[in-house]
């Protein structure tokens, strides 16, 4: 019995692993938009000054 629960307990430790994955690259992919976005918005203000 502890043969069939552990496959599903393995299964799920994967499945959480995949999850935090995701969630790190898209937290990454915004920080990196959102910085982008900062930039572009810094140097278009400084035209606007200039």
């Amino acid at each position: 019995m502890s043969t069939l629960e552990h496959p599903i307990k393995s299964t799920q430790e994967v499945s959480v692993w995949q999850l935090t994955a995701k969630l790190v690259v898209l937290a990454g992919v915004l920080m990196a938009y959102s910085y982008c976005l900062l930039l572009t918005i810094g140097s278009v203000l400084k035209l606007a000054h200039s």
